[in-house]
């Protein structure tokens, strides 16, 4: 058995995903020295270099890789007895931590959470916004207990329930040309300068992969990380921007946005629930995935049906 601490296990963690031991040392707040020392009694411990100093940063020996695994999975087990002993305090009975991409927060995940809140007022619920393949990644690291994100991308090892979806459109300025048709293929928009998302977000690498299959550069003007910032850039006519439908349309008015319909298959997307495979989970996760995925077989007015709507009645203003 190893004598080390929670402290030093997580400091451990950081610089192996950070790859840089300074870096990691900043992220828990002590000296880089007191940070290399905490390391190498960890690799005393286990008798085996844990880290390999590269001229591009700190990559974990096979030993490390090994410890990294078992780091997790007890820092996992630290904030459990954490949240447990809160619990027995406060009366709390469950946690659930949830990572969300932000296109499936603007759909109709926060109503299902809050819906679920309600009916469950003794689970308390950890949510944090990140694009999907940090959701993904953080699932698969046990920093989530399950994820909702935009299908597309290699899930490997978890388990997916299919939620809602959503629809993608172009975001103009009013008084952009191409603000006067009614519906907009891709190929009309290529030439134009774009304001989008950030790396890693599904948006940016749909618009980009889709791009780049046709052989079209995409000319990004700008990348921003909230959807608010991306309206406003456009509004003031900085470029055209291809976001989730249900994100624009309360931007619209206050931004001076015109939302045209892209008429394309892949502008319709498929949600996921993405959890740990083969792996026990505690009675308030369960719970919460079968609310979300009752809810989302429940039928609903179509949220495209609501666009259709908007867009008339936006037409005839």
């Amino acid at each position: 058995m190893l004598s080390h601490d929670l402290q030093s296990l997580r400091i451990f963690l950081a610089a192996c995903e950070l790859r840089s031991l300074s870096k990691a040392a900043e992220k828990n707040h002590i000296a880089v020295s007191a940070a290399s020392r905490r390391i190498q009694l960890l690799e005393h411990e286990a008798g085996s270099p844990l880290i390999i100093r590269r001229p591009h940063g700190i990559e974990p020996t096979a030993a490390g890789l090994t410890m990294m695994r078992y780091a997790r999975d007890m820092l996992r087990l630290g904030d459990k007895l954490s949240i447990s002993m809160e619990a027995n305090r406060t009366g709390t009975r469950g946690y659930v931590r949830v990572c969300a991409s932000s296109s499936v927060l603007v759909q109709q995940l926060v109503d299902d959470l809050s819906t679920f809140v309600k009916q469950n007022p003794d689970v308390k619920l950890d949510l944090e916004e990140r694009p999907t393949v940090s959701t993904i990644d953080a699932v698969r690291h046990k920093q989530a207990d399950l994820g909702l994100i935009v299908r597309g991308i290699e899930t490997n090892g978890l388990m997916l329930i299919d939620y809602h979806g959503d629809e993608l459109v172009v975001a103009l300025p009013r008084k952009h040309p191409l603000a006067k048709r009614r519906v907009l293929s891709f190929e009309d928009l290529i030439g134009e300068d774009f304001v989008s998302l950030e790396n890693g977000t599904a948006v940016h690498r749909l618009v980009s992969d889709r791009a780049r299959e046709r052989g079209y550069p995409l000319r990004l003007r700008m990348q921003v990380r909230s959807f608010e910032v991306m309206s406003l850039l456009i509004g003031r006519g900085l470029g055209i921007g291809i976001l989730p439908d249900m994100a624009a349309r309360p931007l619209m008015e206050g931004y001076g946005l015109k939302i045209v319909k892209l008429d394309e298959l892949w502008a319709r997307r498929q949600f996921a629930i993405c959890y740990r495979a083969n792996e026990a989970m505690d009675p308030p996760c369960r719970r919460l995935i079968d609310h979300l995925a009752a809810n989302a077989a429940a039928p609903h007015d179509s949220d495209f049906t609501r666009s259709a709507a908007v867009d008339r009645k936006s037409d005839q203003l």
